[in-house]
Parts: structure tokens; C-alpha cells; sequence
């Protein structure tokens, strides 16, 4: 609020001391206004900076939360593939397992009918050497038999 001048012809140095008084007192309101404006943009400008901080903070949270999930999800598929994998190579030596039992046995059962064989080979010969000894002294009989003078019976004489 601005006074209306009164006209003075002529004012002493203190009178225009409180006159400069006034006026900077009559300019402070406004003045505080223009303050008490700017700390409140302040302020607002504080808090519209907070939020978006908060803002960034949530989004980087929830970004590291997304790339924690997909790590985690990661990690699980490989470890169900390894999981797979090492089932897959069990069975296979299952597999191989199997066949090498089947193996041995084949091998025992061969083992088994060569040494049987063996005995029946041996025995052959033992069977063929005692029938040819047996046969050839039973040729060799024959052939002194047949070379032997043959006794001839007497004829009765008829009386």
C-alpha cells in the first residue's frame, strides 16, 4: 500500500531517514511475498524432485527384480537340462552295462562248451585208439586163423 506524498517544501536528514524506512517497510511485504512464493516453488520443486527420485529408485528396483527372475529362471532351465543330461548318460551306461553282463555270461557259456569239447576231443581219440587196437588185433587174429592149416575132419568109413 502505497501512501499519497505530502508535499514538503523542505525535510530534514532524519525526516528523510524514516521516510526511506517507510518505503523499505511498505516494499518488505511484497518483498516477502516474492520470497515466501520462490520457497514454496522451492519446495514444490524439492518434492517434484523427491518423487522422481522415488520414481527411479522403483523402476531400478524393479528392473534389478526382473533381471534377478530371469536369472533365476536361467539357472533352473540348466540345471533341468543337466538334470536331463545326467539321466540320459546313466541310462546309456545302464545300457552299456547291460550289454557287458550279457557279454560275460556269452563268454563263461563259450569258456565252458570249448573246455567240454576239449574233454569230448580228448576222449574221442582215447575211444578211437582202443577200438583200432581192438580191431586190428581182431583182424590180426583172423588173418593168423585163416593162414593156420585147417584140420580136416576123418570120413567115417561106411561098414
Amino acid at each position: 500500500m502505497a501512501r499519497p506524498k505530502k508535499k514538503a517544501a523542505k525535510k530534514s536528514v532524519a525526516s528523510k531517514k524514516r521516510v526511506a524506512k517507510k518505503k523499505v517497510a511498505a516494499k518488505k511485504p511484497a518483498a516477502k511475498k516474492g520470497a515466501a512464493a520462490a520457497k514454496k516453488k522451492a519446495a514444490a520443486a524439492k518434492k517434484k524432485a523427491a518423487a522422481a527420485k522415488k520414481k527411479a529408485a522403483a523402476a531400478k528396483r524393479k528392473i534389478a527384480a526382473a533381471k534377478k527372475k530371469e536369472a533365476a529362471a536361467k539357472k533352473k532351465a540348466a540345471a533341468q537340462k543337466a538334470a536331463e543330461a545326467k539321466k540320459a548318460m546313466k541310462d546309456q551306461i545302464a545300457a552299456v552295462q547291460a550289454d557287458l553282463k550279457a557279454a560275460r555270461v556269452e563268454l563263461q557259456t563259450a569258456a565252458k562248451r570249448e573246455a567240454a569239447l576239449m574233454k569230448m576231443s580228448a576222449n574221442k581219440e582215447a575211444a578211437i585208439a582202443k577200438f583200432v587196437e581192438k580191431w586190428t588185433k581182431q583182424q590180426l587174429s583172423k588173418m593168423e586163423k585163416s593162414l593156420k592149416p585147417k584140420k580136416r575132419k576123418a570120413k567115417r568109413k561106411k561098414s
